[in-house]
C-alpha cells in the first residue's frame, strides 16, 4: 500500500514540475510578446505580431495537452517571431517568414485524417504569399500560417492527436479564407495594399512663404541644419537594450552528457532562430544535479554545453554566435531529495543574450 502512495506522489509531483517547466515556457514567450508590444509591432508589423500571438497559443494549447517539448518548440518561435516584428518596427518594413513543408501523407493505424487537406490549405496560403496578402490581410494571414505550422508538427508526430489535428486545421481554414476574401476585394479595386502604389492626391496650391524676422536672418545656416538633425533624431525610435530572452530547457541521464532524441526539435527550432536572426546569439549554461564532487560536476556540465554547441556548430551555426559556461551544482531549479527533482536539475539552457541591430 506504501508503495503505491509513494508512486502516486512521484507521480504527482513529476506532473507539477513537468508543468512548472511548461508553464515558465510560455511566461517568456509572452513576455517576448510584451516587448514587440511596447514598441509598436502591432501597428507598424502587424503580420509578425499576430504570427507570433498564433504561436504563443498554439504553445499553451500543447501544454495543455502535457506535450512539454511540442510547447517549448513554439514558444521559441513566439520569441522568434517576436523578434522580427520588433525589428521590422524599428526598420519600417517586414518580410514574409518561412512555413512548414508539406509532411509525407500521413497514414496512421486507427487514425482518420480525410477531412484534412493539407495541399487545399497550402495552395490557399503560397496564393496570399505570392499576392501581397501580408499587407492586405496581415493579422489573418499571420494566424493562418501559425496554426498551419501547428498542424504540420502535430501531423508529423508518431501518433498525432486527432482532436488537435481538427483544431488546427479550422483553425487554419478560417483565416486564410478571411484572409483570401480581404485580398480579392483589394485586387478588384486596385486598393494601395494590393498595388503597392499610393494614390497621389491634387496639390494644393502653395501658400505663401511666412516672412522671415530679423533674428532668423541673423542666425547662421549651420546652426538652424544642427537644430533640425538633433530633432529628427529625437523623432526616431532607439533599438532596446534589453535583450529578449527565453529558455529552450533539455535534460540529460545521470553522468551522461548525449542528447536524448526527444529533445532534438527543441534543438532544431533553437538552429531555426539562430539562422533567421542575424543580431542573435546565444549562451548555452550546463547543469547537474547536487549529487558527485563538485569539481567533477563543472566539467560534466561544461561537457553538456559542449555537446549541445557541438549539435548547433554541426547544423551550421557559426562558432562565434554560440558562448558555453558550466555552473555544475548550483543555480538548482528543483529539489534533489527525489530523482524526478535531480533529473530536472540535470540541464542545459539556451539564454538569448543579445538582439537588436548595431
Amino acid at each position: 500500500m506504501k508503495r503505491f502512495v509513494f508512486l502516486g506522489l512521484m507521480i504527482i509531483l513529476g506532473g507539477l514540475i513537468s508543468s512548472f517547466r511548461v508553464t515558465q515556457g510560455i511566461d517568456e514567450a509572452g513576455r517576448a510578446l510584451v516587448k514587440a508590444y511596447k514598441v509598436g509591432a502591432k501597428e507598424k508589423a502587424p503580420y509578425l505580431y499576430h504570427k507570433s500571438k498564433g504561436y504563443r497559443e498554439i504553445s499553451a494549447i500543447l501544454a495543455s495537452e502535457a506535450d512539454d517539448v511540442g510547447s517549448r518548440v513554439f514558444a521559441i518561435r513566439t520569441m522568434n517571431s517576436a523578434s522580427k516584428a520588433i525589428t521590422a518596427a524599428f526598420v519600417g518594413t517586414e518580410e514574409l517568414s518561412p512555413v512548414e513543408d508539406l509532411p509525407e501523407e500521413v497514414k496512421k493505424e486507427g487514425l482518420s485524417f480525410q477531412v484534412v487537406d493539407l495541399k487545399e490549405l497550402k495552395s490557399r496560403i503560397d496564393f496570399l504569399r505570392n499576392n501581397r496578402g501580408m499587407f492586405c490581410a496581415p493579422k489573418e494571414l499571420g494566424r493562418a500560417e501559425a496554426f498551419y505550422d501547428g498542424l504540420v508538427f502535430e501531423m508529423k508526430k508518431e501518433q498525432p492527436n486527432t482532436a488537435l489535428v481538427l483544431r488546427f486545421y479550422n483553425e487554419v481554414s478560417t483565416e486564410s479564407k478571411i484572409a483570401e476574401s480581404k485580398l480579392r476585394v483589394a485586387m478588384d479595386n486596385e486598393f494601395e495594399c494590393y498595388t503597392g502604389e499610393k494614390k497621389v492626391a491634387k496639390k494644393p496650391p502653395p501658400e505663401p512663404e511666412p516672412a522671415v524676422t530679423e533674428e532668423e536672418k541673423e542666425e547662421p545656416v549651420e546652426e538652424q541644419e544642427v537644430r533640425v538633425d538633433l530633432e529628427e533624431k529625437e523623432k526616431q525610435p532607439q533599438l532596446i537594450e534589453e535583450p529578449l530572452k527565453i529558455t529552450a530547457r533539455i535534460h540529460f541521464d545521470f553522468d551522461r552528457y548525449n542528447i536524448k532524441r526527444e529533445y532534438i526539435p527543441i534543438l532544431n527550432e533553437v538552429v531555426k532562430t539562430l539562422k533567421e536572426n542575424e543580431f542573435v546569439k546565444v549562451r548555452i549554461e550546463g547543469f547537474t544535479d547536487i549529487i558527485g564532487p563538485k569539481e567533477y560536476n563543472v566539467k560534466l556540465a561544461q561537457r553538456r554545453a559542449n555537446t549541445v554547441k557541438n549539435y548547433l556548430v554541426k547544423h551550421g551555426i557559426p562558432e562565434d554566435k554560440i558562448e558555453i559556461v558550466g555552473f555544475g551544482k548550483e543555480r538548482f531549479i528543483a529539489s534533489n531529495e527525489e530523482s524526478i527533482g535531480r533529473l530536472t536539475n540535470r540541464r542545459v539552457e539556451f539564454i538569448v543574450i543579445k538582439f537588436r541591430e548595431e
